[in-house]
């Protein structure tokens, strides 16, 4: 029998011009593009789609955050706009669905046409600017999602973060320089659905290495932490080294 997980919370922070929920609203639908917000909601009007909207006032923090989340765009003036937002806006849904986070950045997407200054993924810790989310979401029926949530992390292990957004488990290795190799794993997980078992193989190409498949509990992270998991990990060993053992 297999055990039911829920869908991992999603959260979105977008840091803005606006002073309070009203003049968020007002942005909104001056827009005319099919959002409302109701109260704390942003709705899609021709989906039913919703999300919470929690809107803080102006963080000191944020523009450092972005910039550690935002390696790519430092120091360009659209980081340099964060430090001058007024209010920032978390986006509070669910993900584990890829439609739970198109809607998602579709959402994020209207905040950034209504003045947002950027889009820094809470549940993966990866920050776009402005104009890189809307090329994102552009794309989105070419898997971009994949590239707006997903974070890789190197060190004595290099490991992915953020399919847990697309309720997928997420990669890990020892091998070194081995960031393309848990990326082309985890987009063929995305854009596939394959059904993957323990012990199945993987290679990037016919002439590539060759890699087990190994089911592991993935990355502990804090009680609590967005970043976790609850879906677990697949462990990538080389066929050829493991045959030595």
């Amino acid at each position: 029998m297999s055990t039911h997980i829920p869908h991992p919370e999603l959260v979105l922070c977008i840091p803005g011009p606006w002073k309070s929920y009203k003049a968020l609203g007002a942005a909104v639908a001056a827009l005319d593009a099919g959002y409302v917000t109701f109260g704390l909601v942003l709705m899609d009007t021709v989906s039913g789609f919703g999300c919470d909207i929690q809107l803080e006032k102006r963080d000191k923090r944020m523009q450092g955050a972005f910039s550690a989340a935002g390696a790519h765009w430092q120091g360009t003036p659209a980081m340099q706009a964060v430090g001058k937002h007024a209010s920032v806006v978390y986006l509070i849904g669910y993900g584990g669905t890829p439609a739970n986070v198109d809607a998602m950045m579709k959402a994020a997407a209207t905040l950034v046409k209504a003045g947002g200054l950027g889009v820094k993924v809470e549940s993966s810790g990866i920050a776009h600017a402005p104009d890189e989310w809307l090329r994102l979401c552009d794309y989105l029926h070419r898997f971009a999602a994949h590239r707006a949530m997903v974070v890789f992390v190197t060190g004595m292990e290099t490991y992915s973060c953020g399919m847990h957004c697309f309720g997928l488990k997420d990669a890990i290795t020892a091998e070194a320089n081995s960031v393309e190799l848990l990326r082309a794993f985890t987009h063929y997980l995305l854009t596939e659905a394959p059904e993957v078992r323990d012990g199945q193989t993987f290679a990037v190409s016919e002439d590539a290495p060759v890699y087990l498949v190994r089911a592991h509990p993935g990355v502990q992270y804090d009680e609590g932490s967005l970043f976790a998991n609850p879906y677990g990990a697949w462990y990538l060993v080389p066929r050829a080294a493991a045959a030595l053992h």
